[in-house]
């Protein structure tokens, strides 16, 4: 999957002015520079917008942001209401530490998991082979690296970011294993998998699955409005207003968030 796909996070923030019109902005973190190929975010979130507005009866802004270090940053300094973040780290994180309450994830992405990729001939058998092999992986930042590190340090590998050579795009692992650049490559892609599969390669193992595309909220937020949020996210799917807000972001709706899931995620990823 590249990381032009939507690695997303929307933050609503409420801003100092008149309580009645205290306004709240809605954040959108991408990471890939073709992600606005489905249009600017000001657009494709503008139906959800609008929905959540009127359910919490105030203003609802969009505000991008294009680094996980602001997010992180922003999120750690309690300066969102809303969150709706692809990177699952940086979202149980905020739940962990930060004062946010899990509310929901998307369908359709809690299986997310990463690959290891290796040739054919490759004399790699399993995980535990790559112990000093030069490794390509996504951004070190990503969810997919993050979930793949984890799993390396249960294996009682140190300091495996050492071997790690990282490329801003998944579709260049394969690239990089074919040039013997690296023994093993670092994918959550399906798309990458099975091209590479197609072709003769190999999935050497992978990692356990972690829910990605999650929706939190600052307990910052009055009770009665978290609930407001979680309703109308878990109910999308089931009106017409709501399918449309959902096919303008990509997505088909939202499942209630799994605490006892996401708490043992959370552990595995040592977060």
């Amino acid at each position: 999957m590249k990381l032009t796909k939507l690695v997303a996070a929307l933050v609503l923030t409420a801003s100092a002015g008149i309580a009645f019109a205290q306004e709240i902005v809605l954040v959108a973190v991408n990471e890939g520079v073709t992600y606005q190929e489905g249009g600017p975010a000001s657009e494709r979130y503008k139906p959800l917008l609008q929905l959540l507005s009127k359910e919490l009866k105030q203003p609802v802004k969009l505000q991008a942001v294009d680094k996980y270090a602001t997010l992180e940053k922003g999120l750690a300094e309690g300066k969102y209401d809303l969150a709706f973040i692809h990177p699952a780290h940086i979202g149980l994180l905020a739940v962990k530490k930060d004062g946010y309450e899990g509310l929901v994830t998307a369908k359709g992405y809690t299986d997310y998991r990463a690959r290891v990729l290796v040739a054919k001939n490759s004399p790699l058998k399993s995980m535990e082979d790559l112990r000093g092999k030069k490794i390509g992986v996504p951004s070190l930042e990503s969810i997919t690296t993050v979930m793949f590190t984890a799993n390396l340090r249960a294996l009682k590998i140190a300091q495996p970011e050492k071997s790690y050579t990282a490329t801003r795009y998944q579709d260049a692992v394969p690239f990089m294993i074919d040039n013997g650049f690296v023994d093993a490559g670092v994918t959550a892609s399906n798309t990458v998998v099975q091209a590479w599969t197609a072709k003769g390669g190999r999935v050497l193992g992978e990692t356990k699955p972690v829910p990605i595309k999650q929706f939190i909220a600052s307990k910052k937020m009055s009770e009665t409005d978290r609930e407001k949020v979680k309703k109308l996210l878990l109910e999308l799917s089931d009106n017409e207003a709501g399918k449309a807000a959902l096919q303008k972001i990509g997505m088909t709706g939202f499942l209630p968030w799994n605490d006892a899931n996401m708490k043992e995620a959370a552990t595995r990823l040592g977060l």
